[in-house]
């Protein structure tokens, strides 16, 4: 609330999201305002000079307005800038390098991973307590196992298949059942960067950009630059903050413009 002498202005959550949104609010309230001069005046004096406050405050509206919509030409750039760099800050994916890796030893936990794809798989062993012989006896295996996208994207590691909990009273036909899902799907960790398939594309693109490194099935590879931030080897789609820099440079590079002489006229 603003305190003033003749009247009180109050808001209402006025805020400034930067490439989102701009809230501004406000209301006036005249409690305590000495009206005896205005009263004297007459009604049809006090109705023209109504009419001329009414005018001011169109005009003011009109300069909010105004104002309004130039945040919103700035806030659009501002938002533009910002998905650029989110694709530029998206971080490289972790992975091993297509070699199986133990992650818990006390579930015989393994994963596999590269660019593109993740597959994890565990045998967990149920045991019953024997009082006759104080041991505990293993009476069953269960197999679970998932191969999943490996997004760079956090929330985006969509699952492709798997089986969770699959029992066995045998230990070696839990294995070999284990081997044979390692198996069946060993095509997808041959190479570090895989294709990815056309169904999972937006797994690794920001706003409509693919990442760096990647490439579609059945797509030409897209041009790319090395991205500021990255590594040498790793390419880039050009960002819009380049593009900026490129038109930059372009205008410092052309030659001058001639003055108006109009112009010229006027400043003499």
């Amino acid at each position: 609330m603003e305190e003033n002498k003749d009247y009180r202005v109050y808001r209402y959550g006025d805020d400034l999201k930067p490439g989102y949104e701009l809230k501004v609010e406000h209301s006036v309230s005249c409690e305590n305002v000495d009206i005896s001069a205005l009263i004297a005046m007459g009604t049809e004096s006090l109705e023209a000079m109504r009419q001329g406050s009414i005018d001011g405050e169109q005009k003011a509206y009109e300069i909010v307005l105004a104002a309004a919509k130039q945040w919103a030409q700035q806030a659009a750039a501002t938002q533009t800038i910002n998905r650029a760099l989110e694709y530029l800050r998206t971080p490289e994916v972790s992975h091993t390098a297509n070699q199986w890796q133990s992650k818990d030893n006390r579930r015989n936990s393994e994963v596999i991973s590269n660019r593109v794809y993740k597959m994890t798989c565990s045998v967990w062993e149920d045991t019953k307590y024997d009082r006759e012989t104080k041991q505990s006896i293993p009476v069953a295996w269960y197999v679970t196992w998932d191969v999943y996208v490996n997004s760079p994207k956090r929330g985006y590691g969509k699952r492709i298949a798997g089986q969770n909990q699959k029992r066995y009273t045998d230990k070696n036909a839990a294995m070999k059942y284990l081997e044979g899902r390692k198996k069946a799907y060993s095509h997808l960790f041959t190479e570090i960067s895989p294709p990815v398939p056309e169904q999972y594309k937006d797994h690794f693109t920001v706003h409509g950009a693919l990442l760096p490194g990647y490439t579609v099935e059945g797509q030409e590879p897209e041009k790319t630059v090395t991205a500021p931030g990255r590594d040498s080897g790793k390419a880039g789609r050009a960002s819009v903050l380049e593009k900026l820099s490129d038109a930059k440079r372009q205008e410092k590079a052309a030659p001058p413009k001639a003055p108006d002489k109009k112009k010229e006229d006027i400043h003499r």
